[in-house]
């Protein structure tokens, strides 16, 4: 094979050209990668079944700080309440320690639906990041996460940076918790049967999306903490309601975020208004959970 004499005089030209093409594709790829995620987060944006945003005035009996108000509302499932298989089935000779986690059957908490209300526990409904001026103070105020029954109780937990964790359990056998955050220490505390003491832990980074937490001891058992440098933030009750106080006066953008499905609105916008509580309600039908 003989070589263009051009080529071997002026290799770098071409290495260079080389290099810029390859450049532009990569640029390129992150382009349309970029497009494909905005278009995404639009389209599930559009999904949301959201009834418009209403206000009322405030008439909690700890009333508002000046020139905050709230966010409330509930989250229910649209269609037909799903019956999901349990997680452990009393009599299962498969079960781990069955005197005390195959006593009674055990449900599946990834997608708890109140029948009556068809309201949807354990969804985050949260500000990725604290409003400009906010300084965080961690609360010295304890939260506790228990173990009943071979289940973490709670399911869904909101914490903040610094906030004592105290972790206990109330069956009479050994667990463990173990937590995989990606930017605070990862850990793996064991518990031992019926220790109502508890050992006190906590976070000391924020997180982008809520912490899996496990016991490697019962696989089943899981539950999420989501960890942020700012209290605004809840997680859904049984009936599928929450509620964010002392926001500041402004446009706000939520996030929605429920295990089974991760993201299901990265942007909720919601206007608060000072002394105002502001109630906006959504609904979710099976596809956003893969039923």
């Amino acid at each position: 094979m003989t070589l263009d004499p051009q080529i071997v005089r002026r290799p770098a030209r071409y290495v260079v050209a080389g290099s810029m093409a390859a450049a532009a594709l990569v640029v390129g790829a992150w382009v349309l990668s970029r497009q494909s995620a905005d278009a995404a987060d639009a389209a599930l944006t559009l999904a949301v079944a959201q009834t418009p945003i209403t206000y009322a005035d405030d008439k909690a009996e700890k009333p508002l700080l000046p020139g905050t108000g709230a966010l409330k509302g509930t989250i229910v499932f649209d269609g037909a309440v799903p019956t999901l298989k349990l997680k452990v089935v009393k009599g299962d000779g498969s079960v781990k320690d069955p005197a005390v986690c195959a006593a009674q059957d055990i449900p599946d908490d990834t997608l708890v639906i109140d029948p009556k209300t068809k309201g949807i526990a354990n969804i985050f409904v949260y500000l990725d990041k604290a409003p400009a001026g906010y300084k965080h103070t961690p609360p010295t105020e304890e939260v506790v996460f228990d173990q009943h029954g071979c289940r973490f109780t709670p399911h869904t937990l909101f914490i903040q940076v610094g906030q004592p964790l105290l972790i206990k359990s109330g069956d009479a056998i050994a667990h463990n918790t173990h937590a995989t955050p990606i930017r605070s220490e990862e850990f793996n505390v064991a518990i031992g049967a019926n220790d109502r003491k508890g050992v006190k832990k906590g976070y000391n980074k924020a997180e982008r999306n809520p912490v899996p937490i496990k016991c490697d001891l019962h696989n089943w058992m899981t539950a999420h903490h989501l960890v942020k440098d700012h209290p605004f933030g809840d997680n859904t009750d049984e009936k599928g309601e929450f509620e964010i106080r002392n926001l500041p006066a402004g446009k706000h953008e939520f996030i929605v975020w429920q295990e089974r499905s991760g993201y299901l609105n990265k942007k909720f916008e919601v206007t608060i208004e000072a002394g105002k509580v502001a109630k906006g309600d959504m609904k979710f039908d099976s596809k956003k959970f893969g039923l």
